[in-house]
């Protein structure tokens, strides 16, 4: 999905549910509007139809007493009663004293102390006057039912609509990591191509070297060694794409470490031809690891690989070793651009690729660490990461020695 059309359907997700919000709201301030004018309307109705009955008694007597606004207070509580309405109510007649309409009497229920609505109606000079309570409350309480399973249908949309947009979110990021792996897997499969192709044309074009055995034999493993890294991976991305993968058998065997370095190191040499590569190494030649031949060769390969890949100008890496009583611990420092604090804990995360690799426009598909990681538990060890930016990246490995799994197998 483009990022035009992507943006667009984001934005039109978040109008929607404002606009279905505001649609819930209007409709609820709309019904609670009509229950109320409904509500006053009928009082109103009753009250004109009461002082109606009322006025007709009170022209029969000829005069205006309390006898007749109890007789009104009846006619009202009944008139309400029939109607199904049960609210606290009072009836006040109001004379015109002084210039201004007094309350002279008042008959029924309390209701000073809560929220009212009156009706008031004029007969010459006396004004009838009905308090009733506020229907608030009662509306808002036969509208609780429906508010509840308004705001319940309004959220489960809401929480449709997010689910939508992760799930956009989701197929947008894998889109991305599909494209990337179209790009970047297929530099990482040419790449041992490309040093096996440089080694056999070495041997094909150098007849002094085709005919030196001890370099003919040089290159031929470096060969060798090339075509299986690239079928460790083609391995690699096979065991990524399962969910349910079974993981591939290791035999670990005594391996002597600097060999295999050294074994690395020139390989990489091949493939970055055109760079100077300052590598030190201090390593007993002695010092030896019981692990499996090829995953130790790929965790130094991509380790060293990346130290070289992220460093500007010549490559500067080192390599160190310190024999602990039961195991080795390896640490390979570069003077590279570095990773940034918070990027650190996630480089062993599937698929993750720091910022700064980005910026140094080279290829990867964030299996590589991830990878070395898998293989260095699988294999009983650790690993750790320390950087800086700008000022370099050091991994260490601890790993077992061979002397002590020669020691747990007697």
């Amino acid at each position: 999905m483009k990022r035009g059309r992507f943006i667009s359907l984001f934005v039109l997700a978040i109008l929607s549910m404002a606009l279905l919000a505001l649609v819930e709201v209007v409709w609820s301030v709309r019904s609670y509007r009509e229950m109320r004018d409904s509500y006053n309307n009928q009082i109103t109705s009753i009250f004109d139809e009461s002082v109606w009955r009322y006025a007709g008694n009170i022209e029969g007597s000829g005069n205006i007493s309390l006898g007749p606004l109890e007789a009104l207070y009846a006619i009202v509580t009944e008139q309400l009663r029939t109607s199904g309405i049960d609210t606290r109510c009072s009836v006040e007649m109001l004379l015109l004293i002084g210039g201004e309409h007094t309350v002279v009497s008042r008959l029924g229920d309390q209701t000073e102390s809560i929220r009212t609505f009156s009706v008031e109606v004029q007969i010459s000079s006396i004004i009838l006057r009905l308090v009733v309570e506020d229907p608030h409350t009662k509306i808002l309480a036969s509208m609780q039912g429906m508010i509840i399973i308004s705001i319940i249908a309004t959220l489960l949309l809401i929480l449709t609509l997010i689910y939508l947009l992760m799930t956009l979110f989701r197929a947008k990021s894998l889109e991305r990591i599909r494209r990337d792996l179209t790009h970047n897997i297929t530099h990482e499969l040419r790449t041992p191509i490309a040093a096996a192709r440089a080694a056999t044309d070495t041997l094909r074009c150098t007849p002094e070297i085709a005919q030196s055995e001890v370099l003919r034999k040089e290159y031929l493993e470096m060969t060798s060694a090339e075509l299986e890294r690239l079928s460790l991976l083609v391995d690699s991305i096979l065991r990524s794409s399962l969910d349910d993968e079974s993981p591939v058998t290791l035999r670990p065997e005594s391996v002597e470490l600097q060999s295999t370095i050294n074994e690395v190191v020139a390989s990489l040499r091949l493939k970055y031809s055109s760079r100077n590569i300052e590598f030190y190494s201090d390593i007993c030649e002695s010092t030896r690891l019981w692990i499996d031949r090829a995953t130790l060769r790929t965790i130094l390969l991509n380790i060293i690989d990346n130290s070289i890949k992220y460093s500007d100008g010549v490559p500067h890496i080192e390599a160190t070793a310190t024999r602990h009583n039961t195991s080795i611990e390896l640490s390979i420092e570069d003077h590279g651009i570095g990773i940034e604090q918070h990027e650190q804990r996630r480089v062993f995360d599937k698929f993750y690729r720091v910022s700064t690799a980005y910026r140094q426009n080279s290829q990867g598909y964030g299996l590589g660490l991830y990878h070395v990681r898998s293989l260095v538990e699988r294999s009983g060890g650790k690993i750790e990461l320390h950087s800086t930016l700008g000022q370099g990246t050091c991994i260490t490995i601890t790993l077992p020695t061979d002397d002590q799994t020669n020691n747990s197998r007697r």
